[in-house]
């Protein structure tokens, strides 16, 4: 599983700011604990192999 590294302060505001964000420097350093947080929890979901049947999608109607 890959670890999850600190964003740096000048890669988050360039991640802010190609979302269309124009925060202040006190925004960012409010929001980037909460975006720390939240990377920690998701990265074991970018660790996952997926091939093309996981990502099929069935729909069986009732008879």
């Amino acid at each position: 599983m890959a670890e999850h590294t600190e964003i740096s302060n000048e890669a988050f505001r360039a991640l802010t700011e190609r979302s269309g964000m124009k925060l202040s420097a006190e925004e960012l350093e409010a929001l980037k604990p909460m975006y720390e947080h939240f990377a920690r929890q998701i990265a074991p979901i970018h660790d996952l192999e997926l091939d093309a049947e996981d990502l099929a999608v069935v729909f069986q109607p009732e008879q």
